[in-house]
């Protein structure tokens, strides 16, 4: 990982060490559950060849999957963003490759920013087939550091297009 501080007056470095590893650790367990859950709807595909289920229906336990999977979405959310960003859904598809999976090796930069005492913009640059960014406005809300807005783009655009965690 890359890091580079960006716009960032000398009073607010430190903040760096206090923001940018709870933030991972968040995206690093979505990960972590998206990859939990992609695995178990293959198995449930697997299932319904297994069970004579046509391949455009969807297996018996597949909204017990979908229900689990935003329960234990929202519960990792809990107490990490605010109502604003909670306001706009929590995500609820998966993938293979997860979202964030490129968090797990080291092929990535990360900007900081914080020109202010109760805000920060954090930049995730993904360097792999995509070239994806990931923005999160980080507030003290509260007393609390919580993501407030999340943007995604692409490394070839300046356009950020607004996203749900």
């Amino acid at each position: 990982m890359e890091l580079t501080l960006k716009n960032t007056p000398e009073k607010y470095k430190k903040m760096v060490d206090e923001l940018l590893p709870p933030l991972l650790e968040l995206l690093q367990k979505l990960t972590l559950l998206e990859e939990e859950i992609y695995g178990r709807n293959k198995e449930l595909d697997a299932e319904k060849r297994l069970l004579k289920i046509p391949s455009h229906q969807i297996h018996p336990e597949w909204n017990e999957l979908m229900d689990e999977y935003h329960q234990r979405y929202l519960a990792l959310l809990d107490g990490c963003v605010s109502e604003k960003l909670l306001s706009k859904g929590a995500r609820n598809s998966y993938g293979h490759p997860s979202e964030y999976s490129y968090l797990r090796g080291e092929n990535f930069s990360v900007w900081f920013t914080m020109r202010k005492g109760d805000l920060a913009t954090v930049i995730l640059y993904c360097e792999e087939a995509l070239e994806m960014k990931h923005k999160f406005v980080l507030r003290l809300i509260d007393g609390k550091w919580l993501i407030d807005d999340k943007y995604y783009g692409f490394s070839d655009e300046e356009t950020w297009y607004s996203d749900m965690l």
